[in-house]
């Protein structure tokens, strides 16, 4: 019977292209497609995103996007840099629709600091729900993703408590991107986290650390975080995307799909 149910909730994989690194070629996105992934998230802030786009179409694969967010603060108190973040924001979602993606991961940008926190929020919840109109427009759903909070206390990341994400969640009718990662960093529990959310969870982010920085370690290689990932997930009857986000600095593509075949084999 156990094996039967992990049957039915058989989860997809899928992996971020940034896991490749800047030069991904379409003879990647064949080994990609060979090796059973389902998927590929492209990074906007690659170089050649857009061209990637068009690898995932030639090898069949599934696409999304996660969208810049390094020089794209949704969360600025300046109106003209959050005009051009929508703006682009919007681009990419365009880009995403015409080759038929179904999702977009959404940081929620920083505060300046701290003490603007509350403030910042407010914004924040407002541009979300704006953002989230538009991608429902373009048949597309957007994802908010858990972020790392700032131990120095200096800015605020948002959402990096698990109170504040799952807040905007609710609030602005979005997902969530479960990054793996970031969750060992905030400190909260895995398998309480997967239940607080319940089918607010639209999406994970599957990588490992040592618990204080975010090393994007394969599964198994870091604190093991993961270890009990698809027992938790098929528990709770998850069945979306989950993310391989690993360093390409770190690992090949062959360390990547053999690690994701050992992931699969579990389910079985």
């Amino acid at each position: 019977m156990k094996k039967m149910l992990k049957q039915e909730v058989k989860m997809e994989t899928w992996l971020s292209i940034w896991s490749i690194g800047q030069e991904s070629t379409l003879d990647d996105f064949k080994i990609l497609q060979k090796a059973g992934f389902d998927g590929v998230e492209i990074w906007a802030e690659h170089l050649r995103a857009k061209e990637t786009f068009e690898y995932a179409r030639q090898t069949g694969l599934r696409t999304s996007i996660h969208l810049p967010f390094h020089d794209l603060n949704i969360a600025t108190p300046d109106t003209i840099i959050y005009e051009r973040a929508f703006h682009v924001l919007n681009e990419w979602m365009d880009i995403l629709a015409g080759y038929g993606g179904s999702h977009a991961v959404l940081h929620g940008g920083y505060a300046w600091s701290s003490e603007e926190r509350d403030e910042t929020l407010c914004r924040v919840q407002s541009r979300l729900m704006k953002l989230n109109e538009a991608a429902q427009k373009r048949g597309i759903v957007l994802l908010l993703e858990n972020l790392i909070p700032d131990r120095l206390n200096y800015c605020h990341h948002v959402a990096s408590s698990l109170e504040e994400w799952t807040g905007l969640l609710q609030a602005c009718n979005l997902k969530a991107c479960l990054d793996t990662g970031h969750l060992a960093i905030m400190g909260n529990e895995l398998e309480e986290t997967v239940k607080q959310l319940g089918e607010l969870l639209g999406e994970i982010h599957v990588s490992e650390n040592d618990g204080k920085a975010d090393l994007h370690l394969l599964p198994g290689e870091g604190n093991h975080y993961t270890e009990k990932l698809i027992d938790i997930l098929t528990k709770y009857q998850f069945t979306g995307p989950v993310v391989f986000e690993i360093n390409p600095y770190q690992y090949t593509l062959k360390n990547i799909a053999d690690n994701m075949a050992k992931f699969r084999e579990k389910q079985k």
